[in-house]
């Protein structure tokens, strides 16, 4: 490990910016990349670290993340938020959202207060906490999944308003807020949190076709877990997938544990031109992620059964995912997508997805937020800020 805080990682190859990964270097001072390229141009006392052809990459960045090892962000306890920071920046993730769930709307704003207070860095070892992806409770009845249907309500104009002032306000820690854009006040909730800065994400959703293009029209950037909690394509009812995936401004979502979503069709999305640079990595990690195979209880006190690393209901239903994102992007190798353009699905990507400009690529100017991998995207080092942290 450096010890100091300017280094060159050397004798590797570096993923950069444009989906190239060529041999050079990477040139780190005070938490920023001074460089990074095919050559090393640092003054010859600078330490020089080789990492002996492995792959330097941006970090992680996990937009859609509820918890792990038995806690939930839902909590917004700052040790729970430690606890869950550790386990994400093991796996390669440098930033990430937290992400709640329905719960009675006064809850809701307790937890948007109390995770806004704890955004930014999660203590030593940690991922950095960006702030609040909103799941619920602007949902479906008809796709609510495993939201519980009597906390769901509409996305009044006074229910937004609550929840930018427990955000902060515009600009705030409200980061990504879902919506159903077939709810009663869904054109004013959306116009309003895009204007607040907020991306607002197509899920959870019953939407007609029409009624998913008219949200990107009123604001909408992006699509929570595309296929899941949402109607199927079907010749003479398209629904709202086709509308999200034919938006280029929209950024879509995928959990890659290869369970929620078939690894063929996760291949054949990365091989479509206009769609591939729009297509991102979640975990949409839960409480129970991270836990030994075995009987537990979520947070909110459902039960279930972990069987093979994977969660299910007691009837056998999937309870969510108990996946990362490098093991998305392992699932995204074996289905034949290239490493570089798997890389970027969970970096730089999702990054972008956030409007995120220091952070997301490797390249000068930026925050050193980047992993060290190799060619089965196995996660050796993940350097946060310019600081080392091996898995």
């Amino acid at each position: 490990m450096p010890g100091t805080d300017e280094y060159v990682l050397t004798g590797g190859r570096v993923l950069l910016p444009g989906g190239r990964l060529e041999a050079g270097a990477v040139h780190v001072r005070a938490g920023r990349i001074a460089a990074a390229g095919p050559s090393d141009d640092a003054a010859p006392g600078v330490e020089r670290i080789d990492v002996d052809g492995l792959i330097v990459a941006p970090g992680l960045v996990d937009t859609h993340v509820h918890g792990g090892l038995g806690h939930n962000v839902m909590s917004a306890d700052a040790d729970a938020v430690r606890v869950i920071g550790r386990r994400l920046r093991a796996a390669g993730v440098t930033s990430f959202v937290a992400t709640t769930a329905s719960v009675p709307f006064d809850r809701v704003l307790h937890s948007v207060r109390g995770l806004a207070a704890l955004a930014g860095p999660t203590g030593p070892g940690g991922a950095e906490l960006l702030g609040v992806h909103l799941e619920g409770p602007f949902l479906s009845p008809d796709f609510r999944g495993v939201h519980q249907e009597q906390n769901l309500v509409e996305p009044s104009p006074d229910r937004v308003a609550a929840l930018l002032d427990a955000a902060g306000g515009a600009g705030g820690a409200l980061r990504v807020c879902t919506v159903a854009p077939e709810l009663p006040h869904a054109e004013s909730a959306v116009r309003t949190l895009a204007a607040a800065g907020v991306r607002v994400s197509v899920g959870h959703t019953a939407a007609t076709f029409a009624q998913a293009r008219a949200a990107v029209e009123w604001g909408a950037r992006r699509a929570t877990h595309l296929f899941n909690a949402m109607p199927p394509i079907h010749h003479r009812s398209p629904g709202p997938v086709p509308a999200l995936l034919a938006a280029e401004s929209v950024h879509l979502e995928v959990v890659a544990d290869g369970l929620h979503v078939a690894p063929e069709l996760l291949g054949a999305l990365a091989a479509l031109p206009g769609v591939r640079d729009r297509l991102m990595l979640v975990s949409d990690g839960t409480d129970v992620s991270g836990l030994p195979d075995g009987d537990h209880h979520r947070w909110d006190g459902t039960p279930v059964r972990i069987t093979g690393g994977r969660a299910f209901t007691h009837t056998g239903g999937i309870a969510g995912s108990t996946s990362t994102l490098i093991d998305g992007v392992r699932v995204l190798l074996a289905a034949g997508v290239p490493l570089p353009l798997a890389l970027d699905t969970a970096g730089r990507h999702p990054a972008r997805s956030l409007g995120l400009t220091d952070r997301g690529a490797v390249a000068a100017g930026l925050r050193a937020d980047l992993i060290v991998v190799d060619d089965e995207a196995a996660i050796i080092h993940t350097i946060l800020h310019g600081q080392w942290e091996r898995p």
